[in-house]
């Protein structure tokens, strides 16, 4: 039993660890591109009035980029092995569940590339519609689950309302004026809930030994 609070535990934190920092090198990877697209608007504009081309190598804000990427990259693969070893610690009616968070992430990323191709980006939009509805089922199923410790059902209940509130600013975004404001706000929300959620399921114990 102490072996398995230990795992749980390490695995638990580990997963968290993840969200924390894909999430957040999400941002600062939003936040560096929006850097480099104005440098480079002022550039091209800089170069049209001296009439001079800049070749210049990679700058601060591209290799902070880079290095925001890189640790997205390495947010999702620790997330997606952690998963793998979470889903085996769980009892086996929520086995399932972990499982499908694990396999909706993947496809999110699959979605994510595909969408950036032209021609067939609405495929991506799809896989990527299809994972949001695994993932919604999945931390549907979690947060009502009694065989999942109390502790990290209430992460997935706030996981589960932080996706549907997303799903509302994306619709409230629409609203000219105020939309993109609130959904500002809903995005902000949802974001610390989904940190607190899986802060939440990092803090519970294991389940009981099967």
């Amino acid at each position: 039993m102490e072996n398995l609070q230990q795992s749980w535990k390490q695995t638990t934190a580990n997963l968290y660890k993840a969200v924390l920092i894909y999430t957040v090198a999400g941002i600062a990877s939003s936040v560096f591109s929006f850097i480099l697209a104005i440098t480079a608007t002022a550039s091209v504009i800089a170069a049209l009035s001296s009439g001079e081309v800049s070749t210049g190598g990679l700058g601060l804000w591209s290799l902070l980029n880079i290095a925001a990427t890189v640790a997205i990259v390495y947010g999702y693969w620790l997330f997606i092995k952690s998963l793998d070893l979470f889903k085996g610690m769980v009892d086996p009616l929520d086995a399932p569940r972990i499982g499908s968070i694990r396999t909706a992430t993947i496809l999110s990323l699959v979605g994510v590339v595909l969408a950036c191709i032209p021609l067939i980006g609405i495929v991506g939009g799809i896989i990527n519609l299809v994972a949001w509805i695994m993932l919604l089922i999945a931390y549907s199923n979690l947060k009502d689950s009694a065989t999942f410790p109390e502790g990290a059902r209430k992460g997935a209940s706030k996981i589960f309302v932080a996706m549907i509130l997303g799903v509302i600013g994306w619709v409230v975004g629409w609203i000219p004026i105020v939309g993109s404001v609130i959904a500002l706000i809903l995005s902000i929300v949802a974001f610390f809930m989904i940190l607190t959620g899986w802060k939440c399921i990092a803090d519970s114990e294991a389940p009981a030994a099967r």
